[in-house]
């Protein structure tokens, strides 16, 4: 595959990485986004020696800050006329409650904010290809989860499993409310499955043992866990599909709330209400 183009966040470890480096054996176009300088070049020593692919690039981004996505977003505009894939995949979860200095709880703005943001502000060049996609990454953990967006910023309460899992649910329903509002690029969204990654980073929290005893008891390996964000990103197969769910590279059933339309239209407002204030 010659003259793609594709943003993955979150690439310098775990899930991100492992499908970078596998994207660009497949000859595109990888930038990265991290916020560690270090840590990105590093990665992308490690994909040039896995892949032979020098077509990389790294952009620095803490993607906990609305403006800074947004910045992101116009620098990556610069570079390229033309993006094919944007694979949303950093995500995190803390300990205790902790407000960015835009006033957003970090996992909402990290797991959410960030993904819309940088989804509706490079929507336009990704409309330059013929084969756009945006690629979501979520979790199973959204399952039972229910967005009350009167603790968005846990304003009443913080719990940090809640705010981890109502921020996936998040991503779910953006994934479909997008994928609704127009036919230009596809958007899909997937659950990689329990894998041992550093999502929790040194938290040492409830959110960490809870995906390391899942990673236990369900063996997946972090390459296994990039199988969807690969197949969503690449495959042939997938090209015209939209607003769907994936696990193991097929799609699958998210929960029941998840395709309530009228909460997708609200986690689309709210997210386009926080946007216009912090840009």
């Amino acid at each position: 595959m010659q003259h793609k183009n594709i943003i993955i966040t979150g690439a310098t470890d775990g899930i991100g990485l492992a499908a970078a480096k596998s994207i660009a054996k497949k000859g595109y176009h990888v930038s990265l986004v991290g916020r560690n300088p270090n840590k990105g070049k590093k990665a992308l020593e490690t994909i040039i020696a896995h892949s032979g692919n020098e077509n990389l690039d790294f952009f620095e981004c803490d993607l906990s800050l609305v403006a800074n996505v947004k910045d992101l977003a116009d620098i990556i505009k610069q570079k390229h006329s033309k993006i094919d894939v944007l694979l949303n995949n950093a995500g995190g979860a803390n300990k205790a409650k902790q407000i960015t200095s835009e006033g957003l709880e970090k996992t909402f703005a990290t797991n959410q904010m960030n993904y819309f943001v940088l989804s509706t502000e490079l929507l336009d060049i990704l409309s330059e290809s013929n084969d756009a996609r945006i690629v979501n990454v979520a979790s199973n953990a959204h399952i039972g989860a229910e967005v009350d967006y009167e603790n968005v910023n846990s304003e009443k309460s913080f719990s940090a499993w809640t705010s981890y899992c109502v921020s996936k649910l998040m991503n779910i329903m953006f994934t479909y409310q997008l994928a609704s509002m127009q036919d230009k690029v596809s958007v899909n969204v997937l659950h990689p499955g329990f894998v041992d990654t550093n999502i929790a980073g040194n938290e040492g929290n409830l959110i960490k043992y809870i995906v390391k005893f899942g990673a236990k008891m369900f063996a997946r390996t972090v390459d296994n866990g990039a199988d969807s964000s690969i197949y969503l990103s690449t495959s042939d197969e997938i090209k015209g599909v939209s607003g769907k769910y994936f696990f193991k590279c097929r799609e699958i059933k998210s929960s029941r709330a998840s395709y309530n339309q009228e909460d997708w239209k609200k986690v689309w407002d709210l997210c386009e209400d926080y946007k216009k204030k912090l840009i």
